[in-house]
C-alpha cells in the first residue's frame, strides 16, 4: 500500500451541471485516500479530516470493503461511496475522544491502485492552521457529535466567478430587462448520506416582477426578469438530511 501524504495541489469544482463525457475505460483510474490532518480541542476531542483525489473524469463508485475501509476496526465508518473527478478535501469529518493515539487510516482502492493515508496522523505538521480549523468545524460541534464516524454535514453552495457582498451581504450582478443572465452555481457535498440524493432548486426570494430560471434544477442556470428593479434570488442544495444554500442580489435595469 502507498502512503500518500503528497498529492498535486489541485482543486477541481465540481457543480451539478452535468456529467462530463468520457470513454468507460477511463473510469478505471485510481481513487487516491488523503489525510488533511486534524486539531484538538479544549476538551481534548481529536477532529480528524480525510480528503480524496480522483483522476476519473465522472463520478465513480467504491462500495465499503476491502478497497474502502478503515483501520482500526469497524472498518464501516459511514464514509462516502461516491467519488467525484477531482482533489477534495474535507470529506470525511470525524471526532475521535482524547484517548485516541493516531491508529487510524483510510484504505481506498480502483483502477488496480490501493492507497493508505498517513501513519503519523499526530505529527505537529500535521495540525491545522485557522483556514483549516474553520472548514472543519463547519456545521459541527465536536462535544456533541457522535464519534468514529464520518459526519454528514450541508452541501456548500457558491457562485463562480463572484465575490459576496460586505459583513455577509449577497453577491450582487446586474441584468437588463429582456436579456438573460448567466448564474453559474456550484454545489459540493460530501455523499452523505449514502442513500440520499442531492437535489437543487433555485427561487426568487424578492423583487418587483418575475425571474424566470431555464434550468430550476440545476446550479447553473439563465434567469430572466419581465420587469427593472432590485431582486434577489436564492440557489439551495439538499442531501436528503441537511441543506445549504447562498444568495445573489440583481439590480435589473429597464430594456434600452
Amino acid at each position: 500500500m502507498t502512503d500518500w501524504r503528497v498529492l498535486p495541489a489541485l482543486a477541481a469544482v465540481v457543480s451539478l451541471a452535468g456529467p462530463l463525457t468520457a470513454p468507460a475505460a477511463a473510469q478505471q483510474e485510481p481513487v487516491y485516500a488523503v489525510y488533511d490532518g486534524f486539531m484538538v480541542t479544549d476538551e481534548g476531542l481529536h477532529v480528524l479530516a480525510f480528503a480524496y483525489f480522483s483522476h476519473n473524469f465522472e463520478p465513480v463508485t467504491i462500495p465499503v470493503g476491502p478497497l474502502n475501509s478503515f483501520g482500526t476496526a469497524p472498518g464501516d465508518r459511514q464514509q462516502s461511496t461516491t467519488f467525484l473527478p477531482g482533489h477534495h478535501r474535507f470529506q470525511c469529518i470525524m471526532v475521535m475522544g482524547p484517548e485516541f493515539d493516531g491508529g487510524l487510516r483510510w484504505t481506498l482502492g480502483h483502477g488496480g491502485v490501493t492507497s493508505t493515508t498517513s501513519d503519523d496522523m499526530l505529527q505537529y505538521n500535521w495540525e491545522f492552521e485557522a483556514g483549516s480549523v474553520r472548514n472543519a468545524l463547519r456545521d459541527v460541534e465536536p462535544s456533541e457529535a457522535p464519534q468514529g464516524v464520518c459526519l454528514n454535514r450541508s452541501p456548500t453552495v457558491r457562485f463562480l466567478g463572484l465575490r459576496n457582498g460586505r459583513d455577509g451581504a449577497p453577491a450582487e450582478v446586474a441584468a437588463t430587462v429582456g436579456a438573460e443572465l448567466k448564474l453559474f452555481g456550484s454545489v459540493r457535498d460530501e455523499g452523505l448520506p449514502r442513500a440520499g440524493a442531492l437535489v437543487t432548486t433555485w427561487r426568487m426570494v424578492s423583487g418587483p416582477g418575475t425571474a424566470t430560471f431555464s434550468a430550476p434544477d440545476e446550479p447553473r442556470t439563465l434567469a430572466s426578469f419581465d420587469a427593472p428593479g432590485a431582486y434577489e434570488l436564492e440557489l439551495s442544495a439538499s442531501d436528503g438530511e441537511r441543506e445549504g444554500s447562498n444568495r445573489v442580489a440583481v439590480t435589473v435595469d429597464p430594456m434600452p
